[in-house]
């Protein structure tokens, strides 16, 4: 009979697994020997990913500082040359913003079926900018433009001309291959054109005073630049969740910071630039004291700029020993552009950076390293623009209709103006007799 076999005592697994082992190194090549050395070399060196991962933030602190500032010098460049050049300016911009947004949805191999579409893209933009915007600028094209009241006469009608072929050029390019697609981009094209006329409102904004265009430009900014530093000092130190599952590196500790900075900002800052004649001025003849490229404005100021003593209530007296308290009323309109600048506009971010993560991208486009692209930098400027206006036009200049009236009246032809004279003249004497 043949005898069973003991099993082995744990002295001899050992001396078996040794055995086991020396076999397969002894087996290896000299290379595979060499790799392993280098994957134990690689492993032990946390500090150092640790150390790399700070310099890199410095890095990129100190580059979106640096082009930060660039930008910021050319900004200042433009206010201190004249209206048009910034309202120029301004439309540039709306330009770009429009071919990052565009770019976003961009199918270069469909694109290459569609006979001129990207060209009527164009065509819809520039359409519905000479819509919306021209109105608000012919007083100020009369003498740049030749034909400036032929374009307002007709402005209606050349309207519904643009539309027409829009409409008709569209329709003939739709193909069955890509229809779903043309589709798709039309709805894209006329939400972002619906999106861009929010910063149209900024060219107005800036011919009724650059104040009006660069107070609320530097309250995004502050906003933003304040935003990033305090969720880089105390981001996730008080309030773990991110402010935002759509920009997951956003802090509830960097959105308060910024509101509380930016509204103390925005209120001293507001008093300063009212200092200036030529930003709180509107560009009107009237005000223009010489013509040229460069020209000086001189105008009464507009009420909100001029100070005013404010009664305290009383336990504020006694608390600061003051009775009254000396400010310009645009302090404390500022304090609203500042709440607004804090916790509205950011929304416009939010909203872009939707479209990026919808489409797995990084940045609208890499113009500016640190900073991405135009669309990047204006996402928060878009509403704000439209807040501005519509504070301005309600709680400012109460009288902007009749401006605007005059503006019109002063572009027509001297015919159409005697007319409009002997017709007041005549509505004033019978207001009179009643």
């Amino acid at each position: 009979k043949k005898q069973r076999k003991q099993p082995a005592s744990a002295s001899e697994k050992i001396q078996m697994n040794n055995e086991l082992r020396n076999r397969n190194l002894s087996s290896q090549k000299p290379e595979e020997k060499a790799e392993k050395s280098v994957e134990k070399a690689q492993k032990p060196a946390v500090e150092e990913k640790k150390t790399e991962s700070a310099e890199e933030r410095w890095q990129k602190i100190k580059t979106r500082s640096i082009f930060g500032a660039f930008m910021i010098f050319f900004f200042v460049l433009i206010l201190n040359s004249n209206h048009y050049v910034i309202c120029a300016f301004i439309f540039a911009l709306q330009v770009m913003v429009f071919r990052e947004i565009l770019q976003v949805r961009y199918n270069e191999a469909k694109q290459r079926k569609l006979w001129m579409y990207r060209s009527l893209q164009w065509f819809m933009f520039l359409g519905s900018f000479y819509w919306i915007q021209f109105p608000k600028a012919v007083p100020h094209l009369r003498n740049v433009i030749p034909l400036t009241s032929v374009l307002l006469e007709y402005h209606m009608a050349i309207c519904f001309s643009i539309y027409v072929v829009a409409f008709v050029l569209f329709i003939l390019q739709l193909r069955g291959k890509v229809l779903k697609y043309q589709l798709g981009q039309l709805t894209w094209t006329l939400m972002t054109i619906l999106l861009l006329q929010q910063s149209g409102n900024a060219i107005s904004n800036t011919l009724k005073g650059i104040f009006w265009f660069l107070l609320p430009s530097m309250l995004i900014i502050t906003n933003d630049i304040m935003a990033y530093f305090c969720g880089l000092a105390f981001g996730r130190k008080f309030v773990k969740r991110s402010l935002t599952s759509l920009s997951p590196n956003k802090t509830w500790e960097g959105f308060i910071g910024a509101f509380l900075f930016t509204t103390a900002i925005g209120f001293f800052m507001s008093s300063w630039l009212a200092h200036s004649q030529w930003l709180i001025c509107p560009k009107t003849e009237a005000n223009t004291t010489n013509s040229g490229f460069f020209y000086n404005l001189e105008c009464v100021p507009h009420y909100v700029f001029v100070p005013r003593e404010y009664a305290l209530p009383q336990v504020l007296s006694q608390i600061f020993g003051l009775d009254s308290l000396t400010l310009r009323p645009i302090q404390l309109h500022s304090l609203l552009f500042s709440v607004f600048a804090s916790l509205i506009a950011p929304f416009g971010g939010f909203f872009a950076s939707a479209i990026k993560r919808a489409y797995n991208i990084k940045d609208f486009n890499s113009l500016f390293p640190g900073h991405g692209g135009i669309m990047d930098r204006m996402d928060c400027q878009l509403i704000m623009s439209l807040f501005t206006h519509v504070y301005y036009s309600t709680f400012i200049d109460h009288a902007s209709d009749v401006s605007k009236i005059l503006g019109l009246i002063s572009s027509m032809p001297h015919d159409d103006q005697m007319r409009i004279l002997g017709a007041l003249n005549e509505t004033i004497s019978n207001g009179l007799k009643l």
